[in-house]
């Protein structure tokens, strides 16, 4: 009997991990589909792109994603009528190759992002900041890069103003965060919908002479 609860318990969390995540957020829609760069039409939908290379974020705060590319897409219904979003709608093709590119599940480009060998030197633009966070590595700054390595020299913490505390500081927001809160949200949604979509890319993004985003039978030339 334990054996066959074992069993049951197994099955159930494998039926859990098939079904698809509901996401939520995204970024905030345009008034309209024609402020984005690239506009396009499939059946009722109105479509917005925008191809960002690397970079995302909430437009206060940018990141970079260096192992995919970013698109943002927006879907606008009719007044009144929903859009259902689907990932496996959705692909991206590069300088016109058969073979597509598929968006990754938020969490998933998340957990992978801007990963790099542990032993791989980071260069000198390592934990560029924008906002105040770290967009190099998506990671924490200082200890040691190689495990059992040397730590790094710590600076001195700077001075304060007097009469601020740790209450006044801002909280430290991840970017495996922000990329999760503002990817494009899956399920079906009332009015427009907009967010980014990530795709697996090790080449250089200067090797990107054409990109091409397809949804469904839609083609919008985003480069």
């Amino acid at each position: 009997m334990r054996y066959l609860a074992i069993l049951l318990s197994l099955a159930a969390a494998f039926a859990q991990s098939d079904r698809p995540t509901v996401f939520t957020e995204g970024t905030p829609p345009k008034a309209s589909a024609s402020e984005y760069p690239i506009t396009g039409r499939w059946a009722n939908l109105e479509l917005g792109a925008d191809y960002l290379v690397h970079s995302f974020g909430t437009g206060e705060q940018m990141y970079m994603a260096e192992n995919y590319l970013v698109v943002e897409i927006a879907m606008y219904p009719p007044k009144g009528e929903s859009v259902a979003v689907e990932y496996g709608a959705l692909s991206l093709r590069i300088n016109g190759k058969k073979q597509v590119l598929s968006p990754l599940a938020p969490e998933f480009a998340a957990s992978n992002l801007n990963r790099r060998d542990a032993y791989q030197s980071r260069g000198p633009m390592a934990d560029l900041g924008i906002g105040g966070i770290g967009i190099g590595t998506g990671g924490q700054r200082g200890g040691s890069q190689i495990p059992g390595g040397p730590q790094e020299r710590r600076l001195p913490t700077p001075p304060r103003a007097p009469g601020t505390d740790d209450s006044d500081m801002k909280p430290v927001v991840r970017a495996e965060d922000i990329l999760v809160r503002t990817a494009l949200p899956g399920g079906t949604f009332k009015g427009p919908v907009s967010g980014f979509l990530y795709f697996p890319y090790s080449g250089k993004a200067s090797g990107v002479k054409s990109a091409e985003l397809l949804f469904h039978d839609a083609v919008l030339k985003l480069k």
